[in-house]
């Protein structure tokens, strides 16, 4: 129930269970997402199939120009796997991150777990994946790629993903309450730090040093995983280790972050 009263609830557990009887807020906000996105265009969701296939070929264009390596497959469906798994970790990361910011004048005037507000984006990012399905489709028809069981595993990688970027949102939101530059800054720090992601090039070119490193990128392991799954390449189970760390940081996040909802509205 949405009160106009801060909570005074810090527990963990009966936390949850507060937003589980108010879970029909998040898809309201879920809703509101998608319709202000859809809204900014004329195009309306064909947006978002127009988004995916331009980003990759822009960037497989550039990459394949300036980098010479081989792979097994077609090219353009390794660049959209990587931006596929890219794509869905910088829209939690950053609209998550921002989006207390952003509800401030909702936040500041009534009550409900606030935990909902970036939560909805994880409902509201599956029509952004499905458009990226679509094109992927596209092309494994267009290049008669054969499938195996392991397709199946696409949908945990997906999870995974999602799960990924709700974390680093969700850290992103507790330091916006303080210091309000780092949602701006944001996505170019995604940006960035996407050179250091095998979205456009393998992992088997990196030295050896720096492969260890990114043992605990988790997204790198997202994106060998969806390939994996896709078409048998090699998966390395080191990816792990990345993946165990975001559930760590998923952890002390949701614990941060329910601490500070009493006196959220405070803070902005």
């Amino acid at each position: 129930m949405i009160t106009n009263i801060s909570s005074k609830n810090e527990n963990f557990i009966p936390y949850i269970k507060e937003i589980w009887s108010n879970r029909n807020i998040i898809f309201v906000f879920a809703k509101k997402n998608i319709k202000g996105k859809i809204a900014q265009t004329k195009l309306g969701v064909f947006i978002i199939l127009l988004q995916a296939i331009i980003l990759t070929l822009i960037f497989s264009f550039f990459v394949s120009k300036f980098i010479n390596f081989k792979i097994e497959y077609p090219y353009i469906l390794f660049a959209i796997t990587g931006m596929l798994s890219w794509y869905i970790f910088t829209y939690l990361a950053t609209f998550s991150g921002s989006s207390i910011i952003q509800n401030s004048h909702i936040v500041s005037k009534i009550y409900f777990p606030r935990l909902i507000i970036p939560l909805s984006y994880m409902v509201s990012v599956i029509l952004d994946i499905l458009g990226w399905f679509i094109v992927l489709i596209y092309f494994l028809i267009s290049y008669n790629i054969s499938l195996n069981i392991n397709i199946l595993f696409i949908f945990l990688f997906i999870i995974v993903d999602i799960i990924i970027g709700f974390t680093f949102g969700l850290w992103i939101a507790i330091l916006s309450l303080k210091h309000r530059d780092i949602a701006l800054f944001t996505p170019i720090i995604l940006t960035v730090s996407m050179f250091f992601t095998p979205v456009f090039y393998p992992v088997k070119i990196l030295p050896e040093y720096l492969l260890y490193i990114e043992y605990f990128n988790p997204i790198a392991g997202v994106c060998e995983g969806i390939r994996w799954s896709l078409f048998g390449t090699p998966f390395n189970f080191n990816y792990f280790f990345g993946f165990i760390l975001i559930l760590f940081f998923l952890l002390i996040g949701l614990i941060v972050f329910i601490k500070k909802d009493g006196n959220l509205s405070d803070n902005l």
